[in-house]
């Protein structure tokens, strides 16, 4: 009798640690489904690594390789911006209005999409219209100043090769004496000129930095047809309860309940 009272216990307490041992299984793989649809949807509405390159990109950085092989973004000298940094944070905040979660999350059909595209058209090209001398940088006296000088150095490079061409005696001092002389009474009209070309050269980006930048907006929206986004997390979510996953409850917030963190 006591010989079968202890079996009887021992098969209980291997029932026991069964039963702990299968629970615990099927914890750990609802814990790995879990976190799998969250890094996997995390991912899918993830924004600011488009944002971070959007920032990179107003800047007018550029991806240079390293040398373990990643790229890396670097910047440009200051005089080659476009924008200013009153400019590029401005353009920021319009980005990241559009640009998020909450966005990507709506439900949009074609006409709400129209309409929010066209009063967005609308009233960034205003904005950016009445003050593009903000917004977009020009170039200092230094830069103009920089940039006489090295006309200044190929009229004269100009005029030394044109005599050496024709076999004649070249005097560099005197040439560029000649040169200097011919400038002297126009070096103020030729630093407005430059001042004037290269803001002009600036303003000239004004259509393709729109274009990019209602691209962007656009695109966001798009992914928001319909719901599509939900869609597409909702589908995700029915495939993981078809592998096993049970339905989450109520009570644990369901499958979005991380969006609001």
């Amino acid at each position: 009798m006591e010989q079968e009272d202890t079996l009887n216990n021992s098969n209980a307490y291997g029932m026991i640690s069964d039963a702990n041992q299968k629970q615990a299984a099927a914890q750990a793989q609802q814990y790995y489904v879990e976190e799998h649809e969250m890094n996997l949807a995390e991912a899918q509405l993830e924004c600011e690594k488009t944002l971070n390159k959007i920032h990179h990109k107003l800047k007018q950085d550029y991806l240079e390789p390293t040398d373990d092989g990643r790229m890396e973004w670097k910047p440009v000298e200051d005089n080659e911006r476009v924008l200013t940094d009153i400019g590029v944070n401005k353009l920021m905040q319009v980005m990241e209005t559009y640009v998020n979660k909450e966005t990507l999350l709506s439900n949009f059909d074609d006409k709400q999409i129209a309409i929010r595209m066209l009063d967005f058209c609308k009233a960034l090209n205003a904005h950016l219209f009445l003050k593009y001398e903000v917004y977009f940088r020009f170039p200092t006296l230094e830069e103009c100043k920089k940039l006489l000088d090295e006309k200044i150095d190929n009229e004269i490079q100009y005029k030394i090769t044109s005599l050496k061409m024709f076999g004649q005696e070249v005097d560099e001092n005197k040439i560029k004496q000649e040169i200097m002389d011919s400038f002297g009474s126009s070096i103020y009209d030729e630093l407005q000129a430059i001042y004037k070309a290269k803001k002009m050269e600036n303003l000239r980006e004004y259509e393709l930095l729109f274009t990019e930048t209602k691209a962007i907006v656009d695109a966001t929206h798009n992914r928001a047809w319909k719901g599509e986004e939900r869609g597409s997390l909702r589908r995700h979510f029915n495939i993981a309860e078809v592998i096993g996953k049970p339905a989450p409850s109520e009570k644990s917030g369901g499958m979005f309940k991380w969006l609001t963190k």
